[in-house]
């Protein structure tokens, strides 16, 4: 933003005689709050303010708490609530005479940082002493440019000063800094869940407030090959352990004002202390020109000043539009008497050039879009491993046992019921379906199930020679035998020995039997069938 000197830096319609002492003095101690105080109460944004209702101070003067607004910092929600407090009555510190406001109205507030906005506890600008001397202000948003600045707050003022009235329109000026960007500031994005065990499956969502007034632009990149433009993006996938880094980067825009031209103005500026029109020989001087752009809000910006001429242009001037509608308003500068509004021009603020030619002053403004900042932010997530688990079972020994990681911890179930004896990698194991859960040092678990038959009944070879197994379209598993008779419970297995399936049938040695199974991918499978007297195990193929 482009830092002009202000005194003086009213339109004449607003402003302000030179002030005598004593409101000149009240005013020149009412700090930044009590213009923020009147904000925009349409399309408010901040949310209501928090009243501190201890900010006095003894002799009565207007006070607010704190005193000083904290730095804000790029990238970083920022909210403050700001107590003010307004005396009914109170002595002017030099002269004591008696001060009386009957009623402050806030007319603009120039110098907001980009990104932030404001909400006040009035509802129409106005504030009235007699009735409620407190009042708060909630400043809110998301800055987005780093840099120094000062807040200029105008006002008009209706009171007393020793039972004289007076109506008078002021400028307080309040320094106000925004620092540049943090690696250690708050992260700009959440993802769940916490802990990350492979195959992920990750939930992203940004953080906190955003830039206002501003349009933003996301691009995400996930690190597993995958990107996201917008705000909030679909789960992702991690398939394999590993450290992934994650990049948002944002990017804020608003047409701004790149130009603005003056070909010509009024004589309005003729004919004052500063430009005095003389007899014969006329106007001495020439004006010096400012414009101020004012928002739908009542932020304010103003260019620099050019000096002893009518016309002039001023190019780049930094000046954003985020809340539209617009109003540009030119002025001549003057020292010993009031500013002369030389134009005053509406304009929408969409990109594109608005001509003006009103009262004598012609020119134009050019808007343009503008990128303002691209804020980047990395962070990266781990994803880790999870138990493999696979299968060793010793018919023999009656030992099952899965393949042993010293960090994992085992828990063990044989039909559902949990073996609490049995926490090692092996178990001493018996006829049924054994159920295995590990965890490892990352919280990661994996669960696998593994059906035990045999132990303790005689293994009948594959059944006898004339054994087959064989898959029939319609009608499903064919098990032909000749030494099993009876109800069977049969399982079958891949070629890791991890149970897919288990059921029930009917086997008659000497006969085809059918066994309904589900659809099975392509495979090679193993197949155990026993009763309470025997087992018999074989295989068979799932073509393609």
């Amino acid at each position: 933003m482009i830092d002009a000197p202000v005194e003086n830096a009213y339109p004449k319609a607003h402003a302000p005689s030179r002030p005598g002492p004593y409101l000149g003095d009240m005013w020149r101690q009412l700090p930044l709050s009590l213009g923020l105080l009147f904000g925009i109460s349409a399309s408010a944004q901040c949310g209501a303010c928090l009243v501190g209702d201890t900010c006095t101070v003894d002799p009565p003067l207007p006070t607010v708490c704190p005193l000083m607004p904290p730095s804000g910092q790029v990238g970083v929600p920022y909210t403050l609530d700001v107590t003010f407090w307004i005396p009914p009555s109170f002595p002017e510190p030099t002269t004591q005479l008696n001060v009386v406001l009957s009623e402050v109205v806030l007319e603009a507030i120039e110098n907001i940082p980009l990104g932030l906005t404001y909400e006040a506890s009035s509802p129409d600008l106005t504030y009235y002493p007699q009735e409620n001397p407190f009042g708060c202000v909630r400043v809110c948003g998301m800055p987005i440019v780093a840099g120094p600045d000062t807040l200029r707050i105008h006002v008009t003022a209706t009171g007393t000063v020793g039972g004289i009235a007076t109506n008078r329109p002021y400028t307080f000026s309040l320094p106000i800094t925004v620092l540049p960007a943090a690696p250690d500031s708050l992260p700009p994005f959440a993802y769940e869940p916490d802990s990350l065990c492979a195959p992920a499956e990750v939930l992203f969502s940004p953080f906190g407030a955003d830039a206002l007034g501003l349009t933003v632009d996301w691009s995400w990149d996930f690190g597993n090959g995958s990107s996201f433009s917008g705000p909030v993006p679909p789960a992702q996938t991690y398939a394999d352990p590993g450290t992934y880094p994650i990049t948002l980067t944002r990017a804020y825009s608003a047409p701004a004002v790149a130009l603005v031209s003056i070909s010509s103005v009024n004589g309005s500026w003729c004919g004052d202390l500063d430009e005095p029109n003389l007899p014969v020989v006329g106007c001495l001087g020439q004006p010096d020109l400012y414009f101020t752009v004012t928002d739908a809000r009542l932020g304010q910006e103003r260019s620099a000043t050019i000096s002893n001429s009518q016309s002039g242009s001023w190019s780049s001037p930094g000046i954003a539009l985020g809340f539209p509608p617009f109003t540009l308003r030119l002025f001549d500068a003057d020292a010993l008497s009031d500013d002369d509004e030389l134009l005053l021009f509406p304009f929408t603020g969409a990109a594109g050039t608005y001509p003006f030619s009103v009262n004598g002053t012609t020119g134009s403004v050019v808007v343009s879009d503008q990128l303002w900042a691209t804020l980047v932010y990395t962070d990266t997530i781990v994803v880790h491993p999870t138990p493999s688990l696979e299968f060793v079972f010793d018919p023999e020994n009656a030992l099952l046992c899965v393949q042993d990681d010293s960090s994992n911890i085992y828990t063990w179930f044989l039909d559902g019921a949990a073996q609490t004896d049995d926490s090692t990698a092996c178990v001493a194991a018996q006829n049924g379906l054994w159920t295995v859960t590990a965890v490892n040092s990352f919280g990661c678990a994996s669960t696998a199930s593994f059906l035990v038959t045999g132990v303790g009944v005689p293994e009948l070879a594959h059944g006898g020679s004339d054994a087959a197994i064989r898959v029939v379209p319609g009608l499903g598993l064919g098990i032909r035998q000749g030494l099993i008779a009876g109800t069977a419970s049969i399982a079958w297995f891949d070629m890791r020995g991890s149970l897919v399936g288990a059921t029930t049938a009917p086997l008659s040695p000497g006969t085809e039997s059918f066994v309904d199974i589900p659809a099975l991918a392509p495979g090679c499978y193993g197949l155990r069938a026993t009763t309470d007297r025997a087992a018999m195990a074989g295989a068979f193929i799932i073509g393609p």
